[in-house]
């Protein structure tokens, strides 16, 4: 029985070659490469949110509320006035 062990554990243990030798470098420069290209990301994404920041202050006050309960007058937008028109006719 020993020797059946041995064999099997000498066949195990022969790395000759093949996909392990193969794969290590491969993967390595795969994650090296998401790593980077993480870094770029995550830096230009710092820049993007410094911007939004400088853009949205927010040491602005509140609008003020209205003081009386009427209704706000209509406005003008570019498609025309804001409360619905008579059909014609």
């Amino acid at each position: 029985m020993l020797p059946e062990y041995a064999i099997a554990v000498a066949v195990l243990a022969d790395d000759s070659g093949g996909e392990s030798k193969k794969a290590g470098p491969i993967a390595l420069v795969v994650i090296l490469l998401l790593a980077i290209s993480c870094y770029f990301l995550f830096r230009s994404m710092t820049k993007h949110l410094r911007r939004v920041r400088d853009d949205f202050p927010t040491d602005r006050p509140a609008a003020a509320p209205p003081e009386n309960d009427q209704p706000a007058a209509p406005t003008l937008h570019e498609n025309g006035p804001s409360e619905p028109q008579p059909p014609p006719g």
